[in-house]
């Protein structure tokens, strides 16, 4: 591979070998030699958040149909390279280094666990590649494991807590509350932001209890929940782990005795818990049966979702979807893939896709958009298959909920 000086850190693959990146006297132009570009999909295709990685790689792929249907980025076709990171940290660093080191992956996006994201997040800084971060809730992401190759979109877990707060603080915010929480960094995450509003609020927390995340047997947790007699029951759990939870916490009858929140849900949670979601409080960042009828970019992505794939798409299929529409936009703006020509645009551009005007802030490189908090319905008012899951109770903007900066721990390098 042929480079100029300074180099790109793009990696182009033509046809079946690499073609040359050649520039015409300007660092990191890309000229029709270059036939594809590839981007790294590491996401969970097995485990407890397989639902939402296979939901992610959908709109992946629907994306990049598109984008190389339009002419792909700067001319090139986008090709992926996919990989199974069983949210498990290791599978998905190892992944990303596959994709990086042996496919030229000029960008690595996915995931749908704040660990992997945290541990891909420090490979890619380490290989200077560009990450974009999808399905990860926790502060950790861009606050206290902050990097500059990393970009998240999706609303952190303090931007949950401060949404969820708001909108129930005057009706729950006193009372007992008990905590059933995945135990690793995003749950962690979720548990302390919220009980940092509510507890001063007069929230009494009477338990904490973590489980392991992969959990499938609650009763332990669920029968000391049963015992306490909590006004409220926090289920920090996601994916299958958060479906298993709230189905027993039914047979234990906690859904009739107590409130009930989930910090965070999808589309797929929702329809594996059924009727047990009646009534249940939640966020979520993106909503489609909301969404498509405020913003027009989003109905035309649900739609042509739905055509696809006969299904509505999760809010982290909305993030995976809009991430390689950002990457497009930010690379053709800098007229390069290199890492140090594209992050000081993504740190200032603005967008305004499904969800209204966004934007990272430059501090953590957070996204700043808006949060929503929903109740879920009975199955019988359930519309679209059941995919019309909620009802929406609030839409927070985006910077009234974000993490003041003078409170971040993030510790942006300079390169």
């Amino acid at each position: 591979m042929t480079h100029v000086s300074p180099p790109t850190r793009g990696r182009f693959i033509g046809g079946a070998a690499a073609a040359s990146a050649v520039a015409f006297g300007f660092p990191g132009i890309i000229t029709a030699q270059s036939k594809q570009l590839v981007i790294g999909l590491d996401v969970p295709l097995s485990g407890p958040y397989a639902d939402q990685g296979k939901d992610q790689l959908r709109a992946y792929n629907l994306a990049i149909d598109q984008v190389n249907k339009a002419g792909g980025i700067m001319g090139m076709q986008v090709k992926s390279s996919v990989g199974d990171d069983q949210t498990t940290a290791g599978v998905a660093t190892d992944n990303a280094q596959r994709m990086i080191d042996r496919d030229g992956a000029v960008m690595v996006t996915g995931g749908s666990s704040t660990g992997t994201a945290v541990a891909v997040s420090a490979l890619c800084q380490r290989k200077g590649s560009l990450f974009m971060a999808t399905l990860t809730h926790g502060d950790e992401t861009t606050n206290q494991n902050c990097h500059k190759h990393t970009f998240r979109r999706y609303n952190d877990a303090y931007m949950s807590a401060q949404s969820l707060a708001r909108t129930l603080i005057s009706k729950y915010g006193t009372g007992t509350w008990f905590h059933i929480t995945a135990d690793y960094s995003w749950g962690w995450s979720v548990h302390d932001n919220l009980a940092a509003v509510v507890n001063p609020k007069g929230a009494k927390e009477i338990a904490y209890v973590k489980l392991k995340l992969g959990t499938t047997d609650f009763s332990s947790a669920l029968s000391q929940a049963q015992a306490a007699k909590p006004d409220v029951l926090v289920l920090t759990e996601f994916g299958a782990d958060m479906v298993n939870c709230l189905n027993q916490a039914a047979t234990f009858g906690l859904t009739k005795t107590c409130k009930i929140l989930v910090p965070l849900v999808d589309e797929y949670m929702a329809k594996g818990t059924k009727d047990n979601f009646a009534g249940v409080v939640s966020t979520a960042p993106f909503y489609w049966q909301y969404h498509q009828q405020h913003y027009t970019f989003a109905k035309r992505f649900v739609e042509a979702f739905y055509d696809r794939y006969k299904a509505y798409p999760s809010n982290g299929a909305e993030c995976a979807y809009v991430n390689i529409l950002v990457y497009k936009k930010a690379v053709e703006a800098a007229q390069s893939t290199d890492p140090a020509k594209l992050i000081p645009i993504l740190e200032t551009m603005q967008w305004n896709m499904t969800k209204g005007p966004e934007h990272f802030r430059k501090e953590d490189h957070q996204g700043v958009n808006s949060c929503l908090v929903v109740e879920g319905l009975p199955a019988a008012d359930r519309t679209n298959d059941g995919f019309g899951f909620a009802k929406v109770l609030e839409e927070h903007n985006g910077p009234g909920i974000m993490a003041p900066l003078e409170s971040l721990s993030c510790k942006m390098e300079t390169a």
